[in-house]
């Protein structure tokens, strides 16, 4: 399976996950508020943020398949300029991934499910990147 790479997490895009998620957290949007918390001076991404990372993955890795279910296990923290990689093992319709902070450092596993179908709904759906 290819793996998923994004160079360095951008704070601004935080700000976008928080109000999509209704997450007022100001350790998302405001670096003073991390670093009192102890996360030092850089915004900590949204934890559902980083899963989204591993559907990237999957999606890409097999996009003919409807993600069926998820289980997660968040294990730490992604920051602001970090760089993320997403990997992962198949068996079947099982994935096996984790997201991966330099330099190898996992803050997320989790077994995402596919139902080894074609996702086509009829009118042209597919999953889409997110």
């Amino acid at each position: 399976m290819s793996a998923w790479e994004l160079g360095a997490v951008p704070a601004e895009a935080m700000a976008l996950w928080c109000e999509a998620l209704g997450d007022d957290n100001a350790i998302h949007v405001d670096p003073a508020a991390a670093e009192a918390l102890g996360f030092g001076p850089r915004t900590v991404n949204p934890g559902p943020t980083n899963l989204a990372y591993l559907l990237n993955m999957v999606m890409e890795a097999r996009p003919d398949r409807e993600i069926c279910s998820i289980e997660a296990a968040l294990l730490g923290n992604v920051l602001a300029g970090d760089g993320v990689l997403a990997r992962g093992t198949w068996d079947q319709d099982t994935c096996d991934a984790e997201l991966v902070v330099a330099p190898d450092n996992v803050v997320l596993r989790a077994r995402i499910e596919t139902d080894g179908r074609d996702s086509d709904d009829g009118e042209g759906f597919r999953s889409q990147r997110l």
